[in-house]
């Protein structure tokens, strides 16, 4: 069942790079410029995520309806709809730990760029309990737009 998911995700990614148009330029898909840009837009939103603010995890994101996440059953689709559901999780909140185990980012297209990481968290509530610590997926799809990188597809996962 897993698989189907996997399956789609890399297909369309295949389509993006396929349909993605072609330059005269050379293109290196691990451009070490753009993950260096990547990577401190995710430390940022990882630090952000600790210190339970929504709005700092939302930044590197971007804004509009152009945004989708998708964590286990709940597809929530626009930047406010995203921000709104962070804001009433981490309202009950008082910090969440993590650590981030393996990243890797790699460039589609020269404006298309995918950033996955795997880690572990917990979270502790207000009135001071605290997780058993889980395990963490996430995957990003980045794209360049007017010299910003932003993320416009988040895949979030949590195992048990």
């Amino acid at each position: 069942m897993r698989m189907m998911p996997v399956a789609a995700v890399a297909g369309v990614m295949s389509c993006l790079s396929a349909c993605a148009p072609q330059s005269s330029q050379s293109f290196d898909p691990n451009d070490p410029a753009v993950i260096a840009v990547i990577d401190s837009l995710m430390n940022d939103a990882v630090q952000a995520s600790r210190e339970v603010d929504a709005v700092g995890v939302m930044e590197s994101m971007g804004t509009g309806e152009n945004f989708t996440l998708v964590t286990g059953d709940v597809m929530l689709h626009g930047s406010e709809a995203v921000a709104s559901a962070f804001a009433d999780t981490y309202e009950g909140l008082l910090r969440q730990t993590s650590t981030v185990d393996e990243t890797h980012t790699r460039l589609l297209t020269p404006n298309v760029a995918v950033f996955s990481a795997v880690g572990e968290g917990t979270y502790t509530d207000l009135a001071g309990w605290t997780s058993e610590p889980v395990g963490l997926g996430l995957t990003i799809i980045f794209v360049l737009e007017d010299g910003r990188w932003v993320g416009r597809v988040v895949h979030q996962s949590i195992a048990p």
